[in-house]
């Protein structure tokens, strides 16, 4: 099977992992067990980084596993990247993971999860800012629906429409009430069946269901507890922002003396247009 390479971030993200601490695991092999997922939902998520070039969209595709009370939503090439190189470092085989050739590499853009309890009714986020991993929780319903009128048909499901305000966004949604979960691509949930699409209205992320699959064999659906730093999604937000100041002014300080962070510096400024603007 064909993959493709880690990106820049999480490559970093293991040689100085295991740089730091030799001995250390880097892959937690016993995270936390919070449901067994049955139904796999992929999703395409195509969105635009740079406001300055909107006629640039990158692709990668999103898993959503789904348990009977706890879904996982990760990118797909983070969560086989991650299995897959778990598997090896048990084996004793890091250091062959980590120089894999580079058409057997994965490559993963979006480094967090999202686990949404049916049965608490809150939603943790799960993600990496470097060089450390945060956890915020969210209540699940902080969706306020407008339903729409529209109809269309994805996957072969006749889908309805609504609309939604979040993260400095307006969204617009399609669901199917003929799966129905209570459940959707990235945050979304609410409504009374699956979110098969959904777009802002600048169309900047369109998330969009491309497979649906039962599984012959379950998946389990983890969460690493392994050096998580408690905190708000405002917080996180805030961290962000001030991750990639950091380095575009250590760049713009180091002038040209040092051509990985001024490559680190453009790279930064090109992502400007996150999902969550407030």
């Amino acid at each position: 099977m064909k993959t493709t390479l880690f990106s820049l971030s999480a490559t970093v993200l293991l040689i100085l992992s295991c740089t730091n601490s030799v001995n250390a695991q880097f892959f937690d092999q016993n995270p936390k067990v919070l449901d067994t997922a049955n139904l796999l939902v992929t999703y395409s998520l195509l969105w635009r980084e740079d406001t300055l070039n909107p006629d640039f969209q990158r692709q990668e595709d999103m898993y959503l596993l789904i348990g009977s009370n706890t879904s996982q939503f990760v990118s797909k090439n983070y969560l086989l990247g991650s299995l897959l190189g778990r598997k090896m470092e048990k084996e004793g085989k890091l250091d062959e993971f980590l120089h894999l050739p580079s058409d057997q590499k994965y490559r993963a853009r979006f480094l967090y999860s999202i686990y949404k309890s049916r049965k608490n009714g809150t939603m943790i986020y799960n993600g990496y800012i470097m060089p450390t991993h945060f956890e915020y929780e969210e209540n699940l319903n902080i969706f306020k629906w407008d339903l729409g009128s529209d109809t269309i048909r994805i996957l072969g499901f006749s889908v309805n429409q609504a609309f939604t305000n979040y993260g400095g966004r307006k969204w617009v949604v399609w669901y199917t009430t003929e799966i129905p979960i209570n459940d959707g691509p990235y945050k979304f949930c609410g409504l009374p069946g699956l979110i098969l699409k959904a777009s802002d209205t600048k169309d900047d992320y369109i998330f969009e269901a491309v497979s649906i699959e039962r599984l012959k064999e379950p998946m389990a659906i983890e969460l690493s507890e392994r050096d998580l730093v408690h905190t708000s999604r405002e917080q996180y937000l805030k961290s962000e922002q001030n991750l990639i100041y950091d380095i575009v002014n250590r760049a713009k300080e180091a002038g040209a003396l040092s051509e990985i962070q001024q490559k680190a510096a453009q790279n930064m400024q090109r992502k400007n247009n996150p999902i969550e603007r407030n």
